[in-house]
């Protein structure tokens, strides 16, 4: 079976609101991803903020069945680390790959991805060469970069 990387973006707090969805704000590598990968346009948002929706995504799970109800950086967490995608991910022999925020665990350790690419400050400066490096080297296995 031929499995496809996993690029996982979420950008913090755009909505819909950029060129894919038909906006006139030029986000041109958004754009190009859309072109050449999957556009969803049948989608919703589990909640307003970013930690809880971010938890839903991320297990299947509504937030507060997540335990995430509030954001990560107020204090709310998973209630099971185990639920997050990556562990089924990898069980189906996806290398997992942290390469910037992920807001749904105050330490992003604690949520067992395989290799940490994001440094203490998550600023796309600051994380953009780890994340090109790794591409460009990128293993012969599976991976789902988050």
């Amino acid at each position: 079976m031929n499995r496809p990387n996993i690029i996982y973006i979420h950008s913090h707090d755009t909505g819909r609101y950029v060129q894919p969805y038909g906006y006139q704000i030029s986000t041109p590598r958004i754009q190009q991803l859309a072109e050449q990968g999957v556009l969803f346009r049948q989608a919703f948002c589990a909640a307003p903020t970013c930690s809880p929706s971010r938890a839903a995504l991320l297990t299947g799970q509504s937030p507060h069945n997540a335990g995430m109800t509030g954001l990560v950086n107020r204090g709310w967490g998973l209630n099971d680390n185990s639920q997050h995608l990556l562990h089924t991910l990898r069980a189906a022999g996806y290398l997992t790959v942290l390469g910037g925020l992920q807001h749904v665990a105050f330490d992003p350790n604690s949520l067992g991805f395989d290799v940490n690419l994001s440094p203490q400050d998550t600023k796309v400066e600051n994380v953009a060469p780890g994340v090109v490096d790794f591409l460009k080297n990128a293993p012969d296995q599976p991976f789902f970069l988050d």
